[in-house]
């Protein structure tokens, strides 16, 4: 009888398992300088629960900076967020906060960069800066990470963007003025 419990309970647990198999569904497209808010379970960052993870993505151009701001609204929340280049379809259970996974190539994380501003609470809130090497799609992942319990808590989430300055055509005029010039003065001084 107890092997036959034993073989049941696992029986249920592998389909639990499988049943809370889910695909990647991001919760919206992150608009510069317009905040958005979700809510993450409080340790599934850092035990990588996909599940209770919040994705988000957005195009960026390469030599963008972005930078990522994420506000606990629960002081039970303890916010961490990683960043990957691309966008995915695949399962939440292959999350990984810190490595490429599902076609995503991981780019870095932040966690604890600002102190909690809106709430106080346990850690700090993320905050950073990223340059993105290429043009093309990325995903934000946010969830909780030294949080005060498992619960669901809720977060704003802020995107704002910066292009490298480039330099204007008559600035890279007098710059290859100024090297004809020195050419000339160099030549000059040889002879």
């Amino acid at each position: 009888m107890n092997i036959r419990k034993l073989l049941v309970g696992t029986v249920l647990t592998a389909a639990a398992v499988v049943a809370g198999a889910a695909p990647v569904a991001y919760k919206g497209v992150l608009v510069p300088s317009v905040p958005d808010t979700g809510s993450v379970g409080g340790f599934s960052w850092f035990l990588e629960t996909g599940g209770s993870v919040d994705f988000w993505r957005f195009a960026g151009v390469a030599g963008q900076t972005v930078t990522l701001s994420v506000s606990r609204l629960n002081g039970n929340l303890d916010p961490a967020l990683s960043f990957y280049s691309g966008v995915t379809s695949a399962d939440t259970s292959l999350f990984s906060a810190s490595g490429n996974w599902g076609g995503l190539t991981f780019i870095g994380s932040l966690d604890d960069e600002h102190p909690p501003a809106l709430t106080p609470g346990p850690g700090g809130d993320p905050f950073g800066s990223f340059v993105l090497s290429s043009t093309g799609n990325y995903t934000v992942a946010i969830g909780g990470s030294d949080s005060t319990d498992a619960g669901s808590y809720p977060y704003r989430v802020t995107l704002t963007t910066a292009v490298a300055a480039v330099p204007e055509p008559s600035t890279w005029a007098m710059f290859t003025i100024g090297l004809a010039g020195l050419g000339y003065l160099r030549r000059r001084k040889q002879t």
